[in-house]
């Protein structure tokens, strides 16, 4: 494992946000081949339909990003520090809608999040541009391995674990009828 100095951790920290995620998240949805008996010759960055635009300030362990797929959009909060991934999934409510009816809808999300290294959590919050907006939020902790900044493979696994929870999430929104768009935090 190479020793990294502070200022290499915080530009692959910053890569890895503003970058390299956002790239992923890109395939959120994408446009699938026709069934076939060999494999499609489209790439999957040229399959790509969702929108994604991010606000990050240089030197800040975290991104929020918003993910415009599916004909709708879901804010969320990435924060990478280091060994330890957070990840926030702000969904906008209205009474009688809170945490406790929300995440049962979830259960099966969760589960598999889970199985992947997972920690996942629901609370009642506001939005932080309009404090009379009510949310949900669903917050997913993760453990990285001491090395996941100078590991290629490791990072490949959480980017695509993140894409895959993310486009579940989103999808599982969208067969519950659960509205995720919320207006722009700006």
């Amino acid at each position: 494992m190479t020793r990294l100095t502070v200022d290499e951790a915080q530009a692959r920290v910053f890569r890895f946000l503003t970058q390299d995620m956002v790239e992923e998240l890109r395939a959120v949805e994408y446009e699938t081949p026709p069934l076939s008996d060999t494999p499609s010759p489209v790439p999957l960055a040229e399959l790509r339909r969702a929108a994604v635009e991010f606000s990050h300030a240089p030197g800040a362990p975290d991104c929020i990003y918003r993910i415009r797929a599916f004909g709708d959009s879901l804010l969320m909060r990435l924060q990478l520090n280091v060994r330890r991934f957070v990840v926030l999934y702000q969904v906008p409510v209205k009474d009688p809608i809170d945490s406790n009816t929300i995440a049962p809808h979830f259960e099966r999300w969760a589960i598999g999040a889970g199985h992947a290294g997972w920690t996942i959590g629901w609370r009642d919050g506001a939005d932080p541009w309009a404090p009379e907006r009510r949310t949900v939020e669903t917050y997913c902790y993760a453990m990285l391995p001491e090395d996941f900044l100078d590991d290629p493979l490791g990072q490949l696994y959480w980017r695509t674990d993140l894409l895959q929870m993310t486009r579940a999430f989103m999808l599982e929104s969208r067969r519950m009828g659960i509205r995720l768009s919320a207006p722009d935090p700006t």
